[in-house]
C-alpha cells in the first residue's frame, strides 16, 4: 500500500476514533468535496438525503442558529478569526434536535487572502449541551432560591470579603449591596462578635469543616439580630476550597422567647430577682468556688416581719409593691459578685462570696452587712397612698468549702433566722451549733408527735373550775403527752410545733370527741351530769372551712348534751376575721355550745368588737390575778374586766386562783367562778371523779351571794 494511502487511513481511523466527521468545502463554486456522511448518518438520512452543496445543508439546520454559523464563517473569510467554530441544531430525520460542532479553516489562501477551500470537522456534542442545559437549569434554579430566600446568604473569598450578597442579606444592612460587596465582616457592621465570626470563616477555610453558631449582631436602623449561621467551604473541581458559604436563619424572635422562657425559669416575675432554682444552682457555684479559694462565704436569709398582716389589712396589691421595694433595696446594697434572691412569699436569699479566709472576720463582714441591711429595709415604704415600716429578720450562716450540702446551709441560715424572730424581730442571728441540736430535738418530736395520736399517748387531764358557792361546776380540759421516753411532756413544748405541721387539727379533733365521750359517761353518774367542760380551740382548727361541721359530726356520733361545752377561743383569733368568727360562733351557738375568750386582756380587742361577738365568758389571765396583792395596775384591770363582763351579761372566770385573798378579792368584785391551784392541779379524769366524790363545801356564810 502506498504512503498516500496508508496516511489518509490513519486519518480515518483517527477521525472515527475520535468521533469526528471531516469535511471539505470549494468555496469557489459552493460544492462539497468531502461530505459529513457519518453526522447525516447519525441523524437517520440516506445517501440520497445528504446534501451536496452548502446551502443545502442549512435546510436541516435549526434556524436561531443559521445566522450565527454565517457570522462564525464570514468572520474566518474576513481573517478576523484564526479558524471557525460554531455550534449549531440539527434536525434528525424522525424530529428530534441534536447538538453539533464545527470546527475548520479555510486553506490555500490567494493573495487577496480569499481562500479556495474551506476543510473542516463536524463532532456530536448532544450530551455536553444538554448537560449545561441541566446546569444552567440548575443554576437558575439556585439563584431563585438563593435571591428570594429570607435567610441571609453570603460567599466570602479566602481573605474573608464578601463576594457575594443575596437580597435579604442586603435589606437588613444600611447601605445594601454596595456597603456589603468586598468588605469584611470585621470591617462592615464590625464589632466585636463580627470580628468573631471573621476568625469563624478563616477557621472554615484552614479546615474544610463546616462551622454552626449564633451571632448576635446590629443591622440597619440599630436593629439587634440574632442569628444561626451556618459556614461552608466551597471547593473547586480539584477538591480545594476556593469560598466560604455563610447562610444565616433569623432567629431574633426565637431567642427572645427562649430569654422569656429563661426568666420564667429563672427569675421571679415579681422583683425581677432570681428565683430558688437559679439561687440553688448560684450556691452551689459559690461552694465549688469557696472551695477553691479557701474564702469565706455567707448564706443569709431575710424574712419581713408581719408581712402577713400587712397584706391581710392593705390588700395583696400593696404587698406587692412592699417586696419589689425590698427586691430594689437590696440588689442596690449587692455587690456585683454578690447574688440576691427572692424565695417566694416575704423571703429572700443573699450570698456574700469573697469574704476574708478567717470565719471570724468573715462573721464581723456579714455583721456589718446585716447592718446595713437592717437600716435600709427599716426605712419607710410609700405603698401608693400609704406610708408603711417594715422590719426584716435575718439569718446568717458562713461556710467555707464544699463540705456541707446547700440543704444543710439552707436549713441553718433558716434556723438562724428564726432565732432572729424569737428575739423580737428586726435583728440578725447567726447559725450556731446550739440552735442545731434544738432544732433536731424539735425535728425529733415532731416525728414523734405524728406516731402519738394513733399510738393513744395524748392523754387529758381536767382542773377544776369552781363557783362563789365552792361547788366544782366543772373543769378544763388541759392536753398532755406521755411520751414512751421523754416522759409527761406538757403543752408549751409540742403545741407550736402542732400548730406549724398541721397536726393540731387531728388533735383537736380527738379532744372535742374525747370531751364528748367523757361527758356522755357523766350524763348516766348522779352528781355529774351537771359537770360542764371547758376545751381550748387552736387557731388553726377555727379558720378550718369545715370547723362547723366537724364539730357537728362529732355531736351526732356521741349523742352528748352540747350545753354542757365551752369552747375556749383567743382574742387574736376572732378579730383575725370577725365576721366569719361570728357566723362559725353563731352556727354553734344554735346547738347550745358555749364560747370563753381565753386569757382576756392580753390581746387587743377593742370594745365595739367585742360587743358584736356572741360570748358567754370572758377569762381574766392568770397573770392579772397575781398582780392582785401588790399591783394597783394590776387591781383596776381586774376590776375592769368584771365590771365589763357583768356589764355585758357574761360570766366572768378567774384564771390562776391560787390563793384564800386573791378568791376573797375577786368575789367581793363579782367575779364568782375560779379555777386555779387552791381548788387542785390538772390531773387525769379517774383523779378527778375523786376529787368530786370527797369534795365538800364548808359551810361559810361568806360564800354566799
Amino acid at each position: 500500500m502506498a504512503e498516500k494511502d496508508i496516511n489518509k487511513e490513519r486519518l480515518e481511523l483517527a477521525l472515527e476514533a475520535a468521533g469526528l466527521d471531516l469535511w471539505e468545502n470549494d468555496l469557489l463554486t459552493g460544492e462539497v468535496i468531502c461530505k459529513s456522511n457519518k453526522i447525516f448518518v447519525e441523524l437517520g438520512y440516506s445517501e440520497e438525503d445528504i446534501a451536496s452543496s452548502m446551502d443545502s445543508i442549512f435546510t436541516i439546520v435549526h434556524p436561531d442558529d443559521i445566522p450565527r454559523i454565517k457570522n462564525a464563517i464570514a468572520d474566518h473569510l474576513t481573517g478576523a478569526t484564526p479558524q471557525y467554530r460554531s455550534e449549531f441544531r440539527a434536525r434528525a430525520k424522525n424530529g428530534p434536535w441534536v447538538w453539533y460542532a464545527n470546527y475548520g479553516k479555510i486553506m490555500d489562501r490567494a493573495e487577496d487572502s480569499r481562500g479556495q477551500r474551506f476543510i473542516g470537522v463536524t463532532f456530536n456534542i448532544d450530551d455536553r449541551k444538554r448537560q449545561e442545559e441541566l446546569l444552567a437549569a440548575r443554576e437558575m434554579e439556585w439563584r431563585t432560591l438563593v435571591e428570594n430566600s429570607p435567610n441571609t446568604i453570603v460567599r466570602y473569598d479566602s481573605e474573608c470579603r464578601r463576594i457575594y450578597v443575596n437580597p435579604s442579606m442586603c435589606a437588613m444592612c444600611e447601605g445594601g449591596k454596595t456597603a456589603l460587596l468586598g468588605k469584611k465582616p470585621s470591617e462592615y457592621p464590625g464589632g466585636e462578635n463580627l470580628t468573631i465570626y471573621e476568625t469563624k470563616i478563616r477557621q472554615v477555610f484552614d479546615t474544610g469543616n463546616d462551622v454552626e453558631f449564633e451571632l448576635n449582631w446590629t443591622g440597619q436602623n440599630c436593629k439587634e439580630f440574632c442569628s444561626h449561621i451556618r459556614l461552608t467551604a466551597e471547593r473547586d473541581m480539584y477538591g480545594a476550597i476556593v469560598s466560604v458559604m455563610g447562610v444565616g436563619h433569623d432567629i431574633t424572635e426565637l431567642n427572645s422567647q427562649r430569654l422569656k422562657i429563661r426568666e420564667i425559669a429563672f427569675y421571679d416575675p415579681l422583683t425581677n430577682l432570681p428565683n430558688r432554682r437559679l439561687l440553688i444552682d448560684r450556691l452551689q457555684l459559690a461552694l465549688i468556688s469557696s472551695a477553691r479559694s479557701g474564702m469565706q462565704s455567707a448564706l443569709i436569709i431575710i424574712d419581713l416581719d408581719n408581712f402577713k398582716a400587712l397584706n391581710d389589712t392593705l390588700g395583696h396589691d400593696h404587698g406587692d409593691l412592699l417586696l419589689q421595694q425590698v427586691a430594689q433595696r437590696l440588689t442596690a446594697c449587692m455587690r456585683q459578685e454578690d447574688t440576691v434572691a427572692r424565695m417566694g412569699g416575704d423571703e429572700f436569699v443573699i450570698i456574700l462570696e469573697n469574704l476574708s479566709e478567717k470565719a471570724q472576720e468573715a462573721a464581723f463582714q456579714v455583721e456589718a452587712f446585716g447592718e446595713k441591711i437592717l437600716a435600709i429595709l427599716n426605712q419607710p415604704y410609700q405603698l401608693a397612698n400609704h406610708n408603711r415600716h417594715s422590719t426584716p429578720s435575718i439569718g446568717a450562716v458562713i461556710f467555707s468549702g464544699n463540705s456541707i450540702s446547700i440543704e444543710e446551709l439552707m436549713k441553718r441560715a433558716d434556723i438562724a433566722m428564726y432565732s432572729a424572730k424569737k428575739a423580737g424581730r428586726n435583728a440578725i442571728r447567726f447559725f450556731d451549733l446550739d440552735m442545731q441540736s434544738a432544732i433536731e430535738s424539735r425535728s425529733s418530736l415532731e416525728e414523734s408527735m405524728k406516731q402519738a395520736l394513733t399510738q393513744q399517748q395524748f392523754v387529758l387531764y381536767y382542773q377544776s373550775q369552781v363557783d362563789n358557792a365552792g361547788s366544782i361546776i366543772g373543769a378544763e380540759v388541759l392536753l398532755r403527752w406521755q411520751h414512751p421516753v421523754q416522759g409527761m411532756i406538757l403543752p408549751d413544748d409540742f403545741i407550736a410545733i402542732a400548730e406549724e405541721t398541721g397536726l393540731i387539727i387531728a388533735i383537736g379533733q380527738w379532744v372535742l370527741k374525747s370531751v364528748c365521750h367523757q361527758l356522755k359517761i357523766w350524763e348516766l353518774q348522779p352528781g355529774k351530769a351537771h359537770l360542764h367542760l371547758a376545751m381550748n380551740v387552736s387557731a388553726r382548727q377555727f379558720l378550718q372551712a369545715e370547723f362547723v361541721d366537724q364539730i357537728i359530726d362529732i355531736l351526732n356520733e356521741t349523742k352528748v348534751d352540747p350545753a354542757h361545752i365551752t369552747l375556749e377561743l383567743t382574742e387574736s383569733m376572732v378579730l383575725s376575721n370577725i365576721t366569719e368568727a361570728i357566723n362559725k360562733m353563731q352556727a354553734l351557738k344554735k346547738l347550745g355550745i358555749k364560747f370563753a375568750i381565753d386569757d382576756f386582756g392580753t390581746g387587743h380587742s377593742s370594745l365595739s368588737s367585742l360587743q358584736k361577738l356572741p360570748l358567754d365568758q370572758l377569762k381574766i389571765d392568770q397573770s392579772f390575778i397575781h398582780d392582785i396583792a401588790d399591783n394597783h395596775d394590776g387591781v383596776i384591770i381586774v376590776q375592769t374586766i368584771i365590771a365589763l363582763a357583768n356589764n355585758l351579761g357574761m360570766e366572768v372566770f378567774a384564771e390562776g386562783v391560787e390563793t384564800q385573798a386573791q378568791k376573797d378579792f375577786l368575789i367581793q368584785h363579782h367575779c364568782l367562778n375560779f379555777q386555779g391551784f387552791l381548788f387542785g392541779e390538772p390531773m387525769p379524769v379517774n383523779e378527778f371523779e375523786q376529787a368530786l366524790e370527797c369534795w365538800a363545801t364548808p359551810p361559810d356564810e361568806s360564800l354566799s351571794a
